[in-house]
């Protein structure tokens, strides 16, 4: 008897040091989130000109780049570019589910719509006909993405957006935060 309970005792301290170990977790120590800076960039292949339409996903959890060209020799102005963001997405963004957090405007209100001449340092501001201040955060992205990325080529600007009741302050795209 003195053996097999020896055996046991053995058994069992093997085990529970077995367990103490991996509840110990090898000294692994958890940390913070962890910054690493604005979002990457994306070439869109096949023109330089293309422009890059911010859309709300299927999910309706984040915004969406969505490529967008008239043909590789031209390049959107910002203001046509505005009123096709306040149109909502069509054709295969529509398609794939996208919507948009924009408040829907008239064909006339759409024509008031402005963008500002790029100021380096300052960026641009977008002239919304509509309120601004309880935009939600992805309606905000929408339109921050869109001409952050694609007023200017090349360059990643801020972009403030004015309303019919306030101007909110530049914000530079950050599709995730």
């Amino acid at each position: 008897m003195t053996g097999r309970t020896t055996r046991s005792r053995a058994t069992a301290a093997a085990a529970l040091t077995g367990c103490a170990l991996l509840l110990a977790g090898c000294g692994i120590k958890r940390t913070g989130v962890v910054e690493s800076g604005h979002a990457a960039t994306v070439k869109v292949p096949g023109s330089k000109n293309a422009a890059t339409l911010y859309y709300v996903s299927k999910d309706g959890d984040r915004v969406v780049p969505v490529p967008f060209s008239i043909g590789t020799d031209y390049m959107l102005a910002p203001v046509p570019l505005l009123r096709i963001l306040l149109d909502g997405p069509t054709g295969p963004a529509s398609a794939a589910g996208l919507t948009t957090a924009l408040p829907k405007v008239s064909d006339a209100q759409s024509e008031t719509a402005e963008v500002s001449t790029y100021v380096p340092d300052k960026g641009i501001t977008v002239s919304v006909p509509f309120p601004v201040a309880g935009l939600s955060d992805l309606a905000r992205k929408q339109l921050v993405c869109t001409f952050g990325v694609s007023a200017v080529p090349d360059t990643l600007i801020p972009v403030a957006i004015q309303g019919t009741d306030t101007t909110l302050p530049a914000a530079d795209c950050n599709p995730r935060r």
